[in-house]
């Protein structure tokens, strides 16, 4: 008995697993192929059939040259790479951690290490539904181990193995072995009745297929997602020589910059400044500074020490950065960056002129957890991003300067909402839009608001939703969430870990599901058997430790930081456009005006 296959997918049993490059202006597109084949002998011609809305097809229409890497049979970690790399992302060689070298004679990007590669030149385009087939005359094969078998679809197909998959793997090769595979699927057969000839083209479709009205639906976002600038540092800076900084400013936070320091580095000396002589020197011994300064333009002249950390109230950020600058100290400045754009762009200048380092501080682009997610993101853990949730705050009542808007800049949003505007921008990228609205307020000492939720929509496709409160707390709940096609992650902040729940139902899930009667299964079944754990290296859970290092480093080392100021002032951008968005009870558009990752020159 012969059972026919089910989908076009099946019939891939000897398929050959490559990877097609293409060159995409300054940038490489990749495609995942199985499916390549003999065109023609004289010339010798090779054909693909790419899907139209992955990103290489449009590559190879417009540039008419790419190649086919074979991957070798022990290539499956690198072939998977491939297989679940993020569709519509861009800089798919550094998301995935490959090699990929531009081949000077044909000028056409390819992998290296593989079984062999095939450069090829466009020859002709047949639009023959969502898959478009393309023959390209052969200019080159080179092979890179001979004698190496390739590697068969079958070894890489279903995804990644985990233990269920492994168990059903090697109970399969069990029963080949023993000769029972096949009596076992014809006894399956006749139970349900016989072999049911399977609609072929319906269920290929439904596997993977797109129709017209489907690919024009996707075709408006883009097939690639270039809303994303910002990514975070790849590893942490250490500071390797002897560092004098001052810090400006005597309040809790002040304190906690003080403690920062000294965890950052033993390498630092430190020094503090404040507005009176009793207060700072009660400052000075209590946070054990070597000495201290009275007086914000006495600091800023004072040569015992070559950098400072201006930790003052927002409206005063321009005025302390111009004084620091003329005296040639490199700044780290609290955010935000500034109360308006026009302050934001004096003080990006007055460093920029005085030719030292200016370093927005801002954490979360240091946190550890949203780095690894913006990493895992990238490689396509989560396929397509679709969402993005942030909770923030907690009960906290406001005093002082901060209950005045006009210091203050606002209210919650300026405060805490540049915070994870950040991990927005870092995790999904730039919004195009924002709509901001507000319950009651409860603190009505306070002139900004005290609690806001806002909405970002991107033309990318993604969105996402904000909730800042200083009004309700937060309790027990991951404060950053995103969610894509293939999974969702969670972020707690501050925990050694984060949490990934697969689309693809775990090992745990599905072992379970078999269990009879399905009652029991569903009372056996629980929420984390569907999470993956993933565990993070260090101890900076917050990430104020890390974003200390990199600034201290950025200026031993002369060179821009890895946040940037400009970083602060797209932020600032943002928020007033919610805080506009507030006022106004209707969309505000925020796409980028100026170039947000713009790095000063060198100091």
């Amino acid at each position: 008995m012969r059972v026919p296959a089910s989908t076009i997918w099946d019939t891939r049993i000897q398929a050959v697993c490559s990877v097609v490059c293409c060159r995409d202006g300054e940038d490489v597109e990749f495609w995942m192929c199985a499916n390549f084949g003999q065109a023609g002998l004289d010339p010798p011609k090779l054909i693909i059939n790419p899907n139209r809305v992955y990103p290489l097809e449009g590559a190879v229409r417009r540039e008419k040259r790419f190649s086919v890497s074979v991957f070798r049979e022990d290539q499956h970690e690198l072939a998977r790479k491939f297989i679940e790399m993020r569709r519509r992302g861009p800089d798919k060689a550094t998301a995935l951690g490959v090699e990929v070298r531009m081949d000077g004679r044909h000028g056409i990007p390819f992998v290296p290490g593989c079984s062999l590669t095939i450069f090829c030149e466009l020859d002709e385009v047949l639009d023959t539904g969502d898959h478009t087939v393309m023959t390209g005359r052969v200019l080159e094969s080179r092979k890179h181990s001979p004698g190496q078998l390739p590697l068969l679809y079958p070894e890489v197909a279903g995804g990644r193995p985990d233990v269920a998959t492994r168990l059903t793997q090697a109970v399969s090769r069990l029963l080949s072995t023993l000769g029972l595979q096949e009596r076992l699927r014809q006894f399956l057969v006749r139970r349900r009745g016989g072999a049911e000839k399977p609609d072929l083209p319906a269920l290929t479709y439904h596997d993977g297929g797109f129709t017209d009205a489907e690919i024009d639906a996707q075709e408006p976002y883009g097939f690639v997602d270039r809303s994303r600038i910002l990514k975070p540092p790849a590893t942490p800076a250490i500071l390797k020589r002897k560092m004098r900084v001052c810090v400006a400013g005597t309040g809790s936070w002040g304190s906690y910059h003080c403690r920062l320091f000294r965890e950052a580095s033993p390498e630092v000396e430190l020094w503090v400044c404040g507005r009176t002589e009793d207060r700072t020197a009660s400052f000075a011994r209590r946070v054990g500074a070597t000495g201290y300064v009275v007086g914000l333009e006495r600091a800023a002249e004072d040569r015992r020490f070559e950098a400072m950390s201006l930790v003052l109230p927002h409206h005063i950020h321009r005025m302390a950065v111009e004084a620091a600058a003329s005296g040639g100290k490199h700044i780290l400045l609290e955010k935000p960056v500034a109360n308006t754009l026009e302050d934001a762009d004096a003080i990006i200048d007055a460093a920029r002129r005085a030719g030292v380092l200016l370093m927005v501080a801002e954490n979360m682009h240091f946190r550890p957890d949203v780095s690894a997610v913006a990493r895992d993101m990238a490689r396509g853990d989560a396929g397509e991003p679709l969402y993005w949730n942030a909770i923030a705050g907690g009960v906290y009542r406001p005093s002082g300067w901060k209950a005045k808007a006009e210091q203050m800049g606002g209210g919650v949003l300026l405060d805490i909402g540049v915070h994870y505007l950040r991990t927005l921008r870092l995790l999904m990228g730039e919004p195009d839009r924002v709509l901001a609205t507000r319950a009651m307020q409860i603190h009505t000492s306070m002139e900004g608001e005290d609690s806001a939720q806002v909405l970002f929509s991107s033309r990318y496709g993604w969105q996402g939703h904000m909730l800042a409160s200083w009004s309700t707390p937060r309790g027990d709940s991951p404060d950053i969430v995103v969610a894509g096609d293939r999974g969702t992650f969670h972020l707690w902040g501050n925990r050694p870990f984060y949490d990934f729940y697969p689309a693809r139902p775990t090992a745990a899930v599905r072992l379970v599901s078999m269990i009879r009667p399905a009652s029991l299964a569903q009372r056996l079944m629980r929420p984390e058997l569907g999470r993956e754990r993933r565990r993070i290296e260090g101890k900076d859970g917050t990430g104020y430790v890390t974003e200390i290092r990199e600034f201290l480093a950025a200026v031993a080392e002369n060179r821009a930081p890895s946040a940037t100021a400009e970083d602060g002032r797209r932020d600032l951008e943002i928020a007033l456009c919610m805080a506009r968005s507030l006022r106004t009870e209707a969309w505000v558009e925020c796409g980028v005006t100026r170039a947000a990752h713009k790095s000063p020159p060198s100091i």
